[in-house]
């Protein structure tokens, strides 16, 4: 797809509508055969809470496919989400949930938000580039003259199950985690040389029990967008050096009780609204795929083991499979076979380390 002009427009038929709904679990009994719920604010919280819990976010198409990237195609994201039954991240999951709000008929636009979580909570805001996708669901009764936004956003690892107000110090809480809603203008801005007032973002903040904060996560304005946007801010993301994803094995899912599983690199850890339920160091890359079949309900094809890139130290079975196929293996790959880990750049590392640290203290 170019990136150059304004792609043509897609959207769901009314099949794959039924099918993400059905992926999902979402209660369809009660209504009429063929019928599509409507788009009131109940179906937008509970297709929310579904999606969550159930599709996880993961980084595994970086890791364990031969194009190292992630398809941000609606035919992509379908078939990975619907038809395979893994996940992706911000720009597949909430372009998936955008396509989704339009076939219900509810009023949404997209809009890309800049992460500005600091590494500890005393720090200040680090805004990064736009890279992150979330929506915006407008309810307008004309009647009264009410007018009501919320941000819908099931892609940001540790997400809310639960849609938040654009109202300044609107809250949601579920299973012990709050949510807010606030307001910031970019610590580095200077809108001023331009004659311009300051640009004022809606900000989503999470409530760290452990240090009695709230942490921001990502700001936003409620500026348009194109696809096309989107298709650069996910380049970026995939194969930048700079990107956090970039060489890392992650993969995030939230359970309907409120604990997170949270998978990057070699650990393992689940976490509640207050502590650190468990943690697992991988001594084995078997180990890590008994944890994303036991958590995540995924288990590795063949062929997304021939491509695997990021090995720890593979059991015998997968070393079998891997030197079996060394003929088209990556040379990362092929070096997991005997023991290595792939080398991943410095500074890669080091960003890894710190969500890891980040982590230990709060949230991802």
């Amino acid at each position: 797809m170019s990136i150059e002009s304004t792609p043509p427009q897609e959207h769901f038929t009314r099949e794959q509508l039924f099918g993400i709904l059905n992926r999902i679990a979402f209660p369809l009994s009660h209504l009429p055969p063929n019928t599509l719920p409507a788009p009131t604010l109940e179906t937008l919280q509970l297709l929310q809470t579904l999606l969550v819990i159930t599709v996880p976010f993961e980084t595994l198409s970086l890791r364990t496919t031969q194009s190292r990237a992630v398809d941000i195609s609606l035919e992509g994201i379908y078939n990975r989400v619907v038809v395979q039954k893994r996940g992706g991240w911000c720009f597949s999951l909430n372009r998936l949930a955008y396509e989704l709000l339009l076939g219900l008929g509810f009023r949404t636009q997209f809009t890309i938000a800049r992460v500005c979580k600091p590494i500890h909570p005393d720090d200040p805001p680090r805004y990064s580039a736009k890279t992150h996708r979330v929506s915006i669901v407008r309810f307008l009764d004309e009647a009264t003259g009410s007018d009501t936004k919320y941000l819908f956003d099931i892609g940001f690892g540790n997400t809310s199950q639960l849609p938040l107000q654009l109202k300044m110090g609107a809250t949601v809480e579920f299973a012990g985690h709050i949510r807010r809603m606030s307001t910031r203008i970019h610590i580095e801005a200077k809108p001023e040389i331009l004659g311009n007032d300051p640009l004022v973002m809606w900000c989503i903040e999470e409530y760290l029990p452990q240090d009695d904060k709230w942490s921001p996560c990502y700001s936003f304005t409620e500026q348009q967008f194109y696809e096309n946007d989107c298709e650069v801010a996910n380049f970026y993301t995939c194969h930048s050096p700079t990107s956090i994803f970039f060489k890392a094995f992650w993969c995030v899912r939230s359970t309907r009780e409120g604990e997170f599983y949270i998978l990057i690199e070699n650990k393992f850890m689940i976490k509640n609204a207050h502590e650190l339920v468990k943690k697992i160091d991988f001594q084995t890359e078997q180990d890590r795929l008994d944890v994303l079949e036991k958590y995540f309900d995924i288990k590795l094809t063949e062929d997304e083991l021939k491509y695997h890139d990021s090995w720890i130290v593979p059991a015998s079975r997968v070393v079998e499979l891997d030197v079996a196929e060394s003929a088209v293996v990556e040379p990362a790959a092929a070096a997991a076979a005997a023991d290595a880990k792939p080398t991943v750049d410095s500074s890669v590392e080091a960003s890894v380390d710190q969500v890891l640290e980040r982590i230990q203290h709060t949230q991802i």
